[in-house]
Order: C-alpha cells, then sequence, then structure tokens
C-alpha cells in the first residue's frame, strides 16, 4: 500500500550520525508504519554504512518501513541533487526532508501529517526553529505533486547553501500557503560544523562563498519569474541499487 509521508534522507560518509538518529526515528514512528516510510539514499560511503543497514534492520527493510537505496552516480557531493535523488524515489503523498542529523520526535510523521489535514494539500510545512545553523532549516514538508511540479531542489546551485529557503520561497511564489511549525519536539538536530557539511563537496568555494552565490542566483530566478527549476527533472534516476544490490527500476 502506498505509503502516506516519506521521510527522505540523504547520506555520504556519515554513519556515526545515522548511527544515532536512525533506530530513534524508526522506533518513534513505529506506530504508524503502514502510513510512513524512511527511504535513505547512500551516495557511496565507505564508511561501512551498507553492512550497518544490512545487520541492524531487516525487519524493516523487509516490510518496507525502510528502503536503504545506494549509488556511486553522485561522487562529489551536491545538495540540491542528494535530496532530489531521495525525494525522486520516495512513494508518499506527503515527502519531508529529514537531514541524517534529524530527530523526528515521538510521533514526528503523525504531527506533520495532522498539519495537513489541518491546513490542507496546498500549504508547505516548515520545521524550521528560526535557530540559522541548528540543524532544523532543511526540514521542509510538502505534497509530492507539488515538489515534482516545481521541480525540486534547484542543482544548478553551487553544493551547499541556501537550497531550502530557495525551495520554501518557490513553494510560496506558486501559491503555497507557508506554515512554520517550530515546535522544538519534533525537529531537534545533531550539531554539526559548516566543515563537515562541506567536505565531500567539490567546490573551490567556502562555504560563505557558496552560501552567497546561491542567494544571488535565487533572487534572481525569483525576481524573473522562473519558479521551476531544473527544467522540471530532478534526481539521479540510474544506477540505484537496494540493499541487496539489485538495481531499482525507473519509477
Amino acid at each position: 500500500m502506498k505509503p502516506e509521508l516519506s521521510f527522505c534522507i540523504t547520506c555520504k560518509n556519515r554513519l556515526y550520525q545515522i548511527r544515532q538518529t536512525l533506530r530513534k526515528n524508526l522506533d518513534d514512528n513505529a506506530y504508524y508504519n503502514d502510513l510512513i516510510e524512511f527511504i535513505l539514499v547512500d551516495f557511496g560511503s565507505d564508511d561501512g554504512l551498507h553492512e550497518w543497514i544490512v545487520d541492524n534492520f531487516q525487519p524493516e527493510l523487509a516490510s518496507g518501513y525502510l528502503k536503504y537505496y545506494y549509488t556511486d552516480e553522485l561522487p562529489q557531493w551536491h545538495m540540491s541533487i542528494a535530496k532530489n535523488t531521495a525525494h525522486w524515489w520516495a512513494s508518499g503523498n506527503i515527502l519531508v526532508n529529514l537531514d541524517g542529523d534529524n530527530y523526528t520526535g515521538s510521533w514526528g510523521g503523525a504531527y506533520v501529517m495532522k498539519a495537513f489535514e489541518q491546513h490542507g494539500n496546498r500549504c508547505v510545512i516548515h520545521q524550521f526553529s528560526g535557530t540559522y545553523g541548528d540543524g532544523s532549516c532543511g526540514r521542509i514538508a510538502v505534497r509530492s505533486k507539488c515538489f515534482d511540479m516545481i521541480g525540486g531542489y534547484d542543482e544548478s546551485f553551487e553544493p551547499m547553501g541556501h537550497q531550502d529557503l530557495d525551495l520554501v520561497e518557490r513553494f510560496v511564489q506558486i501559491g503555497l500557503h507557508y506554515i512554520l511549525l517550530p515546535d522544538n519536539r519534533y525537529n531537534l538536530a545533531i550539531p554539526n560544523t559548516k566543515k563537515e557539511s562541506i567536505i565531500h563537496a567539490a567546490s573551490s568555494k567556502s562555504y560563505i562563498e557558496m552560501l552567497r552565490h546561491n542567494e544571488d542566483i535565487s533572487r534572481r530566478n525569483l525576481l524573473e519569474g522562473r519558479l521551476i527549476a531544473n527544467a522540471g527533472k530532478f534526481g539521479i534516476r540510474k544506477n540505484i541499487f537496494d540493499h541487496n544490490g539489485k538495481i531499482i527500476s525507473e519509477k
């Protein structure tokens, strides 16, 4: 049965954080495991992530509550491409970006589903605390049809910086209602430094330089009404493998 909500997780060599968050998040949402799925896409990790997932989550993998996918198609980290890939392969009617260092909170998926029931389908839910740098700015939830329509995160950006706020602003510009839900019971994250965030990104720019560059692109696009990114086609759609090493067919 198609899930109502997908938590979309990306990872490259962050096993040390996934160890802390994944089991907790699965347990915190297990009551609704018939309505929720977790999509974890691994972009060429060599830190033992694959083995750890297979060794520790067989029941969740077998049931489809957790889907683990792997690809070598993104050798250098690019946040927009990575997030788009996880969202593309998700099946839920509601897509929630969940960075690998984020916690959903107890029944966090039900909390988001209830918010959509309250505010309607044409909204974007932002679980941002309001404090930049605490890891919550990327917690964005939207209907899958809206995500597809807008072309996802902008892959023309530098690898890191401003991709989340640009996405939110484009949703607002096409008419979605912006709903801020900063409740810290549902948006906590493991602290990261920007050095950690960009370690696998292929850019000569610093994080601040990438951020400013992407802000400039975003501003120009918004002023000129370019709201659909990537010509509507986003994410990696080939050479995606599941936890058994089986290639996943085109969606």
